[in-house]
């Protein structure tokens, strides 16, 4: 639905979301490669497509295009197609193994990777968003973490889900200093999961419930500040398969809906409401 509205000279269009239905997030199912929607209203997990499995890390650059990470031997910086859903490798990571983690990229357009690294423990490092390749690593202060997901909040810092020590924090991209901000609600985080927003609010998966996952298949909405968590519902059987969703990422479409601001000299501004702004 569009809506018009004039405001002085110039043409306000609120146009509703399109695609995505308002609010659904995008997660990829680690060990199938199916892609799902997911819904932030009851976690309802719906098919779209299918892609690669070993997705590690999603999210979204200021454009709206979906960045996603390979984890194993080779890891891959991609750009995945949100219709056929195949991946459009930007380039090798050249990271040496990789495994588990997640990927965020910051209102400056730098994109981040943490992971566990061959020969460096856990780290997070920045990648080049042409050639796909990593940059530097910086080690992470606390040795045996193991990140579930990576997300910048409005005001710069990364945050990420730690699902060892049971826990969100935030994480110095300087130093890689690891700070407790809360507990999480479920100590069933698993070994795979992923962290998106949404107008501001934080969502994040946990792992399938098979052994060796151990997690509660399940979404939390998280307060990026306070930590303060709510269990949304179960992801239900086919997005828990195997390890589960092991990376998530906001909706394709700002939410709850895009203001597109059409000025009386001829000029076209889209104003991104509870989300990153689009530009002009």
């Amino acid at each position: 639905m569009t809506q018009t509205k004039m405001i002085g000279a110039s043409l306000v269009v609120l146009i509703a979301g399109a695609g995505h239905t308002h609010a659904d997030l995008v997660g990829v199912n680690y060990t199938t490669g199916v892609v799902f929607s997911i819904s932030t209203d009851n976690a309802a997990a719906t098919p779209l497509g299918q892609t690669a499995a070993g997705i590690m890390g999603l999210d979204r650059d200021a454009s709206g295009s979906l960045l996603s990470i390979t984890d194993g031997i080779v890891g891959k910086l991609a750009v995945l197609d949100e219709q056929s859903w195949q991946l459009n490798v930007v380039g090798n990571l050249n990271a040496g193994f990789t495994f588990e983690g997640g990927l965020a990229v910051n209102a400056a357009g730098d994109i981040y990777g943490g992971s566990r690294l061959a020969g460096s423990g856990r780290a997070i490092f920045q990648i080049d968003p042409h050639t796909g390749l990593m940059d530097h690593s910086i080690t992470l202060s606390r040795s045996s973490i193991d990140l579930n997901g990576l997300q910048f909040r409005d005001d710069g810092a990364l945050v990420a889900i730690d699902a060892v020590a049971g826990d969100f924090v935030s994480i110095d991209i300087a130093t890689g200093q690891v700070s407790s901000i809360a507990p999480l609600f479920t100590q069933n985080a698993g070994a795979v999961g992923g962290l998106a927003i949404d107008g501001g609010l934080g969502y994040y998966v946990t792992a399938g419930t098979v052994s060796g996952s151990d997690g509660d298949n399940a979404l939390y909405s998280i307060d990026l500040y306070t930590g303060e968590q709510s269990f949304i519902g179960s992801l239900g059987a086919e997005a828990g398969t195997g390890f589960g969703i092991g990376a998530l990422a906001g909706p394709a479409v700002p939410s709850p809906a895009t203001l597109l601001l059409l000025s009386g000299a001829g000029g076209i501004t889209l104003i991104r409401r509870g989300g990153r702004g689009l530009g002009q």
